[in-house]
C-alpha cells in the first residue's frame, strides 16, 4: 500500500529540494540557508495574524502531504457538491433534518478560582453556545444589518451546538471541564498537540471546544476538516489537534470576555471547523476561499462603523461575513455557498460526519444500581518496587446512591484479598480505596480486581467490573552503563500500543563491522501519530544528579513532504507508566532528526558516518529521583530510524558548544560592496559537529534564522559562515548568535556577537591633510566603537597656537573593546607612492593597548595592518597623561603607504583603531594627519601658504615643495635669462604635493621660477650646473 500511496503524492506535487546541501568545498567555509518562517513558526504564516486557522492547516499538510493539501481537499469537496446536484434526495435530507452537534468545553486555566480570569464562569460559556447557535441559524439580532445587497446571499443552517450531556463513560455532564494547564499562555505555532494532551475528548464524538489564554496576537484558532482518504489503512492524520481554542478574552459575553467581544470569534473558528476558509482566501484578489457567493477581497477587513464599507476586486466586499476579521459588532452572516459546506463536511468529513445526534447530545440512560472500576492506581505496567499498594478509584456509573462494594483481588487468579468498601456515592462520583501490600512474583503478575458486589447484592452490569494489568518489576543500573543488546530488549522494555509495527534488534554491517542497533521500520509503518516506546531500567538520579544519556542515532528523510517522522526521549517519575511529553529533554523531527540526505528508498545505514552523537543531560531532573527514561517514536509513515551505542554516564562528559569569535565581513567601517557578511566561529565543545543554527539581526528587523552545514568540524577548529549582506548605508547594528551544533537541545550550546559597523563610499581627493580644524565633527571621516556603540573618537579643542586648532581624541574606553576612525575613500591610482605622517600623543597604556593603522585598497572590505605600537612603544610621555596642548608630547610617525598606490588603487581607505587592554589608559590624541603622494620619510615642508624649491644650485633634478592650506590650482613657468618662457604647467589641486624637475631639459645656466595661484606669487632664481 506504502508504494502505492506515494506513487499519488509523486505524481500530484512539487518535490521540493533538500532544504541541508552539505558542503565538499573549501573546509573553512559552511553554507547557509534561511529557515527563518520554520523557526518563527511551522509554516509561512506571519504573526500578524489573530486567527491561527493557517497555521493549523499547514500542519495538516505538512503531515498528510497531498492529501492534506487545499487542493485536494477543494477538489474532494466540489466533488461532494457535484454528487448532491445529481442526487437532490440528499440535499433534501441534509437541509430538513436538525443537527445536533455535541459540544464540551475545556477551561484549562493557571489554577484561580471558578469565574475569574481564564476560568471563566460558566454563564459566559453558556452565553457562547448561545450565540453561535443564533449565528449558525441566523436567529442573530444584528442579522437585519446585513446589506440588501448581500441579503438575498445569507445563509441558513439547521445545526444546533449543545453542551454535552454525557461523558466518554457514558455518565451525565454539564459539558464543562476545567484543568490547570503547564503553561500560561499558548501558541498555535508550537502549542496546538500540547493543548490536546492537557485534556480530550474522543474527537469523533465530541466538538472539544478550549477556552485558555492564547499568545498575542492571535485570538483563536480551529482545526480544519479533512476528506475521507480512500485507501489508507491507518488514521489519516493525528486527532489531537482537533478542535476549536479560543482566547477566554474573546470568548462568549459577560465574565472574563472584553467589552468588544460579542462572540464572534468562536462563530468565525467553529466556521473553520467545518470547512469554511476565509473570506479573502488568505491572498490578494487572485486568491478564493472556494465559495461562489462570497464576493472576491484582497484582503481582512478590520473596520467596523454603522456605515462602514470597503471595496476591492471590482465590488463591494462583504465585511459582515464571518469569516472576515471584521470587529464582532459588524459580523452578521454566513452565505448560503458556505452553508452548503457545512453540509458536505458533516456528511462526508472524518471526525465530522460522527458528530451529528450522536449520543452525547441525549442524556444517558443509566443502570440503576452500577458501580465501576474507573482506573487502576496501583499497580502500573511497570512497578520499580516489588511492595506494591494495591488501590483501584471507584466510579457510580448508575443513577441509585451507592453505600457499599466488594472488590476482589487476584493475582495470577488467585484471590489475595475480597474486601468491601461502605461510601456514599452520588451518580459520577468516585472514590479512590485500597488493599493489603503484597510482593510481586519473580516472573509473572497478572493483577486483577473485579468488583463482585453493589450495595451488597450481586452487581450485573459486568461490562465495566473488572480491570487487569500485568506489571513488570524493573530493576535499576548503577552507571556508567552501556547497552548490551545482545538480550535485546532486557533490561529495557518495549511498548507497542497499536500491536503493529514498534522496536526491534537488527544486526547491520556499518563501515565493514558487524554492528546491532535497535530500530523502528517507519518506512512501513501505515498509521500515522502512533507511539512507541524503548523504554530504559531504573535511573537513580539521586546517586547521579548529573547523569548524561549518550547515544548514537542514524535516520534519513523519506523525500516528499509530509512524512516527519519524531524521535522522543522522555522522563517517567512513575516506573514508566506515564511521560510527561510537555517538558522532554529530546524532541526532534524532520530535518533536526536527519543525519544524512534524504531519500525515496527505505533507509538502512551502512556508514558509521549516516551516524550522529546525540546527547540528553538528565540534570534537570535531578530531583526526581529514580527516573526512567524513554526513547519515543511518533510515527509519520516516513523512514526509518536507527540507535545504537546507548551509554548513560554518572557526569556530563559530553557537550556541542559553538563560539561567535568575530566578523570577519563587513568590516567596522567599508563602502558596503561586500556580498556576503563571513563571521569566525569555533568548535567549542569536544564532539565534532557539522550543522547548527544560525540567527542574523540588523538595525530593527526581524531575527532572520539559518541552518549552516558544512563538512564535519573537530572540537577547537575555527570555520568561516557567510549570509548575504543585510547592511545598508549608514551605521548599522548586527547581531549574530550561533547556536544548537548538531541540532543539540541541551542548551548552555549558544553564543552571541553583536557589532556595529559604518557604510559609507564617500571619497575626498589626494593628497589630503586632517588637522580637525574646520568643525567639530569628523565629517566625512569615521569613527565607530564596533563593540558597544560606546563613545568613539572625538573632536577637542586645545588652546595651543592661533586660531581654531583641535585633536582627535580618545578619551574613554574600555577594556576589550575597539574604536576605529577612518578615512573617506582616495584613489591612490594616480602615483606610484604615497605616505602619511601623523602626530601622535599618548600617555601611560597597559602592555596590551594597541594602536594600529589599517589600509584598504577595496573601500574597507579588508584591511592590512601597516603599521601598530602597543604598550611602552605607543606611550610618548615618560609619565601621566599627554598634555593635548603640548606640542612636545606629540611624536610624528610616518607610514609608506606605496603598496597601496599605482593603477588600480582607486578605492584605499586608512583606519587609525584603538584596541583597549585596560580600562584605566590615558587619553590618546591625534592630529595633523597627512597623505603624501611620496613616501619621503624625510620630506621638505614649507611653511604654510608658502613653497621651497631645492636643490638650489641643481645638477640632475629640481623640486618645488608646496604646504598650502588648501586645495589651489598652481601655475610654474620656467624662464630663461633671455626671458623666454621655457616651460609653464599647470598643477591643479595642489596642496602638499612637490613636483620634480629634470635639468636635463634645460642649458646650464640661471632660470627664474614664477609660481603663481590664488594665494601665491613668488619669483625665485635657479642655477642649473
Amino acid at each position: 500500500m506504502k508504494k502505492g500511496l506515494r506513487s499519488i503524492d509523486r505524481a500530484s506535487m512539487l518535490l521540493v529540494g533538500a532544504f541541508f546541501v552539505f558542503s565538499s568545498g573549501f573546509a573553512q567555509q559552511f553554507q547557509t540557508f534561511d529557515i527563518t518562517d520554520q523557526q518563527n513558526s511551522t509554516n509561512s504564516h506571519t504573526h500578524r495574524e489573530k486567527c491561527g486557522h493557517v497555521i493549523v492547516t499547514e500542519k495538516i499538510e505538512k503531515e498528510m502531504g497531498y492529501f492534506g493539501s487545499k487542493s485536494f481537499f477543494e477538489k474532494w469537496i466540489n466533488d461532494k457538491i457535484e454528487d448532491k446536484t445529481y442526487q437532490p434526495q440528499i440535499l433534501a435530507k441534509t437541509n430538513a433534518d436538525p443537527i445536533m452537534i455535541p459540544v464540551v468545553v475545556h477551561v484549562i486555566h493557571n489554577g484561580g478560582p471558578e469565574g475569574q480570569g481564564v476560568n471563566v464562569p460558566a454563564a459566559q460559556i453558556q452565553e457562547q453556545i448561545r450565540i453561535i447557535n443564533e449565528d449558525f441559524q441566523r436567529l442573530n439580532p444584528d442579522a437585519v444589518n446585513t446589506p440588501a445587497e448581500f441579503l438575498p446571499f445569507a445563509g441558513i443552517t439547521n445545526i444546533e451546538f449543545v453542551l454535552a450531556k454525557q461523558n466518554p463513560s457514558g455518565l451525565p455532564t454539564d459539558g464543562i471541564t476545567r484543568t490547570v494547564g503547564p503553561k500560561s499562555a499558548y501558541d498555535p505555532n508550537t502549542d496546538a498537540t500540547l493543548i490536546g494532551q492537557v485534556i480530550q475528548w474522543d474527537p469523533n464524538e465530541y466538538m472539544n471546544m478550549y477556552v485558555t489564554t492564547l499568545v498575542s496576537p492571535f485570538i483563536g484558532y480551529s482545526s480544519f476538516p479533512i476528506s475521507d482518504l480512500p485507501g489508507l489503512t491507518g488514521a489519516p492524520t493525528s486527532s489531537i489537534t482537533d478542535g476549536v481554542v479560543l482566547d477566554f478574552r474573546f470568548f462568549g459575553v459577560g465574565g472574563s470576555a472584553i467589552s468588544a467581544s460579542q462572540g464572534r470569534t468562536a462563530t468565525h473558528e467553529v466556521g473553520h471547523f467545518f470547512g469554511l476558509r476565509h473570506i479573502w482566501g488568505d491572498g490578494g484578489c487572485g486568491v478564493d476561499d472556494f465559495v461562489a457567493d462570497t464576493p472576491l477581497q484582497d484582503n481582512s477587513n478590520s473596520i467596523c462603523s454603522p456605515n462602514a464599507t470597503r471595496f476591492s476586486c471590482d465590488s463591494r466586499d462583504m465585511i459582515q461575513n464571518y469569516m472576515d476579521y471584521t470587529p464582532d459588532a459588524c459580523m452578521n452572516l454566513f452565505t448560503k455557498g458556505q452553508v452548503e459546506r457545512f453540509g458536505i463536511v458533516l456528511a462526508n468529513s472524518p471526525r465530522r460526519v460522527t458528530l451529528i445526534n450522536n449520543r452525547a447530545t441525549k442524556e444517558p440512560v443509566l443502570a440503576e444500581n452500577d458501580l465501576a472500576i474507573a482506573r487502576v492506581l496501583e499497580p502500573g505496567n511497570f512497578e520499580c518496587d516489588p511492595l506494591i499498594n494495591p488501590s483501584v478509584e471507584l466510579l457510580n456509573a448508575g443513577e441509585n446512591l451507592l453505600t457499599s462494594g466488594r472488590v476482589e483481588l487476584r493475582r495470577n487468579g488467585t484471590i489475595l484479598e475480597s474486601k468491601r468498601f461502605t461510601f456514599n456515592l452520588q451518580t459520577g462520583e468516585s472514590i479512590v480505596v485500597s488493599f493489603n501490600a503484597f510482593n510481586l512474583l519473580p516472573n509473572t503478575n497478572s493483577v486483577e480486581f473485579r468488583i463482585t458486589q453493589t450495595n451488597d447484592v450481586p452487581d450485573t452490569i459486568t461490562s465495566n467490573n473488572s480491570k487487569t494489568v500485568s506489571p513488570i518489576q524493573e530493576q535499576s543500573i548503577n552507571l556508567p552503563y552501556t547497552s548490551d543488546l545482545t538480550t535485546f530488549p532486557s533490561p529495557w522494555t518495549v511498548t507497542n500500543p497499536d500491536n503493529l509495527v514498534t522496536w526491534e534488534k537488527r544486526n547491520l554491517t556499518i563501515s565493514g563491522n558487524s554492528q546491532d542497533v535497535v530500530y523502528i521500520r517507519h518506512y512501513e509503518y501505515e498509521s500515522p501519530g502512533q507511539l512507541d516506546y524503548f523504554t530504559s531500567p531504573i535511573i537513580d538520579l539521586s546517586k547521579y544528579p548529573n547523569a548524561q544519556l549518550v547515544f548514537e542515532l542514524a535516520h534519513a528523510q523519506y523525500d516528499q513532504a509530509g512524512f516527519s517522522d519524531r524521535l522522543i526521549i522522555a522522563v517517567s517519575q512513575d516506573c514508566g507508566n506515564t511521560y510527561d511529553l510537555s517538558n522532554t529533554p529530546y524532541n526532534k523531527a524532520g530535518q533536526q532528526l536527519a543525519t544524512t540526505t534524504a531519500t525515496l528508498e527505505e533507509f538502512i545505514p551502512t556508514n558509521q558516518n549516516q551516524f550522529r552523537t546525540e546527547l540528553v543531560n538528565l540534570g534537570e531532573f535531578s530531583d526526581l529521583g529514580s527516573i526512567r527514561l524513554a526513547f519515543i517514536t511518533e510515527n509519520a509513515y516516513g523512514n526509518n530510524i536507527y540507535i545504537k551505542n546507548i551509554r548513560i554516564f554518572p557526569n556530563e562528559e559530553f557537550n556541542y558548544d559553538i563560539s561567535v569569535n568575530e566578523i570577519v565581513a563587513p568590516t567596522p567601517i567599508s563602502n558596503g560592496t561586500n556580498e556576503a557578511e563571513i563571521v569566525k566561529l569555533t568548535n567549542s565543545g569536544n564532539l565534532p559537529f557539522s550543522t547548527f543554527l544560525f540567527s542574523r539581526s540588523t538595525n530593527n528587523s526581524a531575527t532572520q534564522t539559518f541552518v549552516a552545514t558544512g563538512i564535519t568540524v573537530e572540537p577547537g577548529e575555527s570555520f568561516n559562515v557567510s549570509t548575504q549582506n543585510s547592511t545598508s548605508k549608514g551605521k548599522n547594528k548586527l547581531k549574530f548568535v550561533a547556536f544548537a551544533p548538531n541540532f543539540d537541545q541541551n542548551g548552555n550550546n549558544s553564543d552571541s556577537l553583536t557589532r556595529y559597523v559604518l557604510e559609507d563610499s564617500t571619497t575626498i581627493p589626494v593628497p589630503w591633510r586632517q588637522n580637525f580644524n574646520n568643525s567639530g565633527t569628523f565629517a566625512p571621516w569615521l569613527t565607530v566603537n564596533p563593540e558597544s556603540d560606546a563613545q568613539p573618537w572625538t573632536v577637542n579643542s586645545i588652546s595651543a597656537g592661533e586660531g581654531p586648532n583641535n585633536v582627535a581624541q580618545l578619551a574613554t574606553s574600555a577594556a576589550g573593546m575597539s574604536y576605529w576612525l577612518g578615512t573617506p575613500i582616495f584613489d591612490l591610482s594616480v602615483s606610484r607612492q604615497a605616505s602619511i605622517f601623523f602626530d601622535l600623543a599618548a600617555g601611560q597604556v597597559s602592555n596590551s593597548t594597541t594602536l594600529k593603522v589599517l589600509a584598504s585598497a577595496n573601500g574597507g572590505n579588508e584591511y592590512t595592518e601597516v603599521w601598530t605600537a602597543s604598550g611602552a612603544e605607543l606611550s610618548t610621555t615618560s609619565v601621566g597623561e599627554a598634555n593635548p596642548n603640548s606640542a612636545g608630547d606629540y611624536v610624528r610617525k610616518f607610514i609608506n603607504l606605496s603598496e597601496f598606490a599605482g593603477a588600480g588603487k582607486t578605492k584605499v581607505r586608512l583606519a587609525f583603531v584603538v584596541e583597549e587592554g585596560e580600562a584605566s589608559d590615558s587619553p590618546i590624541y591625534l592630529d595633523n594627519i597627512e597623505l603624501f603622494l611620496n613616501a619621503n620619510p624625510d620630506p621638505v615642508i614649507p611653511a604654510v601658504g608658502m613653497s621651497v624649491l631645492f636643490p638650489n644650485p641643481a645638477r640632475e633634478i629640481f623640486n618645488i615643495a608646496f604646504n598650502l592650506p588648501d586645495f589651489e590650482n598652481v601655475t610654474i613657468q620656467i624662464i630663461s635669462s633671455t626671458g623666454a618662457v621655457v616651460q609653464e604647467i599647470e598643477y591643479p589641486g595642489t596642496l602638499n604635493q612637490t613636483y620634480s624637475f629634470s635639468t636635463q631639459l634645460f642649458s646650464k645656466g640661471v632660470f627664474i621660477i614664477k609660481i603663481s595661484s590664488n594665494t601665491i606669487r613668488e619669483t625665485r632664481r635657479l642655477i642649473i650646473n
